[in-house]
């Protein structure tokens, strides 16, 4: 992910939300990412989950943090995003793909 991160311009001063659980964070390449952020000034968010999140609660979310752009990743069902967030721009991205977020 670090290479991806450092091709995007303005980042700095972003936002993590680490959902996994804490102990992750002591591995070695977990705990060089999250160092990485730290020195572009990002904020890390600690919110552990457990599992995946149902429908109502990703809409809760949305409307919560009123993101510009939803980027479904990890999901079968990202087509149908755009009709269920419709006042939020939904970005598709393929595998292996490179795009630009406004």
């Amino acid at each position: 992910m670090q290479k991806d991160l450092e091709k995007i311009n303005g980042i700095d001063g972003g936002n993590l939300i680490y959902s996994m659980w804490e102990g992750y964070l002591q591995k070695s390449n977990t705990k060089k990412f999250v160092d990485y952020l730290i020195k572009r000034n990002f904020t890390i968010h600690k919110i552990h989950t457990s599992g995946h999140a149902d429908i109502m609660t990703l809409k809760r979310m949305v409307e919560a943090i009123k993101p510009k752009n939803i980027v479904p990743i990890h999901t079968f069902e990202g087509d149908e995003y755009k009709e269920i967030f419709t006042g939020t721009k939904v970005v598709r991205i393929k595998d292996n793909e490179v795009v630009t977020i406004d």
